[in-house]
C-alpha cells in the first residue's frame, strides 16, 4: 500500500519542471505558454509499425532477492488472465486509429487506461493521461510528419513481471508541415528524420487496464540524423529546434577530448576561486 501510495503521489508532479532545464534559447520563453508541451512519446506517434510476434518467455516471474517500491506492479506474481504481447499490440494499433480519425496526436480510447495511470519519460513526466491529452491540443505533430513510421519491433515479456511489455522504436519520418508549440511555428523543412532507437514498456494490470507506460533514452545517440535526440525530441530537432547537449554540439565535442588531467585541473581551480570568494566575502 505504501508503495503504491508513492507511486501514484508521484504521478501528481508537473512535467514542466522537468522541461524547463532541458530547452534552451527561445524555447525557454515557451515555458509561461505551454508548460507541458511535451508529452508521451508513445502517444505522440501516429502509425503503427509491423511487428513481429514475440514468444512468452519461459520463466514467467523472477521474484528479486530485494524488493522494490514498484514491486507492486507486479500483482504479486500472478500470471495475466489475457495474452499481454496481444494487448499491447491492440493498443498502439488503437493509439494509431485514434490518430488518424481525428488528424492529430493523441491518446487510445480512455477504456484502455486504468483510473492511476502513469506516463513517464527519462525527462518528462510523471503524467496522466488528461495530462497527456490536454499537452497535445495544440501540436500538429502529424500534420507536420504525415509519413511517421515508429519503426517498432522486438516485442517482449519482461521475465521478471509477466504483465509488463517491452518494445523498440525507430521512428522515421518527413517534414511537410508546420509545428506550432505555443507561440513559435517551426515551417516545413521538407527533412527526411530518422532517429535514434529507444525502448517502450506497458505495464498492464489485471483488468487489463495500461497502469503504467515508460520509455527510455536514445539506445545509441549516435544513430539517425536528429543529433541524438529520439521520440517527440527528434521530431522537434528535425524541425529545426534546437536542444542543448545534443550530437555535435561543440561543448561536448571540446569536453570528451579534453585529457582527464586538463579537466580535473579546471574542476579543482574553479573550486579554488570559489573558496578565495567565500573567504572574502566572511
Amino acid at each position: 500500500a505504501i508503495a503504491r501510495a508513492t507511486f501514484l503521489s508521484a504521478a501528481a508532479g508537473s512535467a514542466s519542471r522537468c522541461v524547463a532545464t532541458l530547452l534552451g534559447g527561445k524555447s525557454r520563453q515557451l515555458m509561461s505558454a505551454c508548460p507541458l508541451f511535451l508529452l508521451s512519446p508513445l502517444h505522440a506517434s501516429g502509425f503503427l509499425a509491423a511487428a513481429p510476434l514475440a514468444r512468452s518467455p519461459r520463466c514467467a516471474a523472477v521474484v528479486s532477492a530485494e524488493s522494490h517500491w514498484m514491486d507492486f506492479l507486479k500483482f504479486g506474481g500472478a500470471t495475466p488472465p489475457f495474452d499481454v504481447l496481444s494487448k499491447t499490440q491492440e493498443y498502439v494499433a488503437a493509439t494509431a486509429s485514434a490518430a488518424s480519425d481525428r488528424g492529430e496526436y493523441l491518446p487510445a480510447p480512455e477504456t484502455y487506461y486504468a483510473d492511476d495511470y502513469v506516463f513517464r519519460g527519462s525527462i518528462v513526466g510523471p503524467i496522466s493521461r488528461r495530462d497527456v491529452a490536454e499537452t497535445q491540443k495544440s501540436f500538429n505533430l502529424l500534420g507536420a510528419y504525415p509519413d511517421i513510421d515508429r519503426g517498432i519491433f522486438g516485442l517482449t515479456v519482461d521475465p521478471q513481471n509477466p504483465y509488463r511489455v517491452f518494445f523498440f522504436e525507430r521512428w522515421t519520418a518527413t517534414m511537410t508541415g508546420s509545428i506550432k508549440i505555443g507561440p513559435l511555428t517551426l515551417p516545413p523543412s521538407n527533412k527526411r528524420i530518422e532517429t535514434p532507437i529507444h525502448v517502450t514498456s506497458i505495464t498492464w494490470n489485471p483488468d487489463g487496464k495500461v497502469v503504467y507506460e515508460s520509455i527510455s533514452p536514445p539506445v545509441d545517440r549516435f544513430e539517425g540524423n536528429t543529433k541524438g535526440a529520439g521520440a517527440v525530441f527528434g521530431l522537434l530537432a528535425g524541425a529545426g529546434l534546437q536542444l542543448p547537449a545534443s550530437v555535435g554540439d561543440p561543448a561536448r565535442i571540446l569536453a570528451a577530448r579534453m585529457p582527464s588531467a586538463t579537466l580535473m585541473h579546471v574542476s579543482h581551480s574553479t573550486a579554488h576561486q570559489h573558496s578565495l570568494a567565500r573567504a572574502a566575502l566572511t
